[in-house]
């Protein structure tokens, strides 16, 4: 059964007719012992795939295929990958993308097939000047929260402009692990290099400074 209606294939359809390049997306899961959560993954995919012609689905098995999940960083499943063609776009969804995270998806798709981070000038600069060392974000979300995508979207146009973020949508009822490791008690909550604690969905200025570490003193200095 179909996960949209036929209406909402259109609007999906719609979405997705401006992305130029391929976009391939690495489903890590396994055949034995999975939970249900790769079932919900899987038909959602294979639902946004069939939408576009530039989309390619590719299922990776977690456990016979060690090497491929240790060269994207992968550690749990269900896990999404997005590459450009073949490059890795570092844009990461970890578990189901249900609920609102099916349009936070959407938007990731797009973000790699355009290749354009769509920050504003002011934010690429901000990027642009402070990160100059790796940076790996997670963001927590749950399937029925509406403010959860806008701080998803950011952190992932972050990885497409600069290669040194990666950025990580976390379902956090599905990974209790990492949210008891972080103190997730509401969402969405951002972390930043395992240090840094962004509570909500904070307007692209302020998510994009508390990101990267940037304060108003250190740009009047600057200046």
């Amino acid at each position: 059964m179909a996960l949209l209606s036929e209406q909402d294939r259109q609007t999906v359809r719609g979405h997705l007719a401006v992305i130029e390049e391929p976009v391939r997306l690495l489903f890590f899961t396994q055949t034995f012992g999975a939970p249900d959560s790769v079932r919900v993954a899987k038909q959602v995919l294979d639902e946004i795939v069939s939408l576009c012609e530039n989309l390619t689905l590719e299922e990776v098995n977690f456990v016979l295929e060690q090497d491929r999940a240790r060269q994207y960083g992968v550690e749990q499943i269900p896990t999404i990958v997005l590459l450009r063609g073949d490059q890795d776009t570092r844009i990461r969804f970890l578990g189901a993308p249900a609920g609102y995270e099916f349009m936070s998806l959407i938007e990731a798709v797009i973000l790699a097939g355009t290749n354009d981070s769509g920050l504003t000038p002011d934010s690429r600069a901000l990027v642009a000047e402070h990160v100059t060392t790796p940076l790996t974000i997670h963001v927590f979300v749950t399937p029925t929260c509406p403010h959860c995508p806008r701080a998803v979207t950011l952190a992932h146009r972050l990885a497409v402009e600069s290669p040194l973020i990666t950025a990580s949508c976390v379902e956090a009822t599905e990974f209790m692990d990492l949210s008891r490791r972080f103190r997730v008690t509401g969402v969405p909550k951002t972390i930043v290099n395992e240090s840094i604690e962004i509570l909500g969905a904070l307007p692209e200025d302020q998510f994009v400074r508390s990101v990267v570490g940037a304060t108003d003193e250190q740009d009047g200095e600057a200046q």
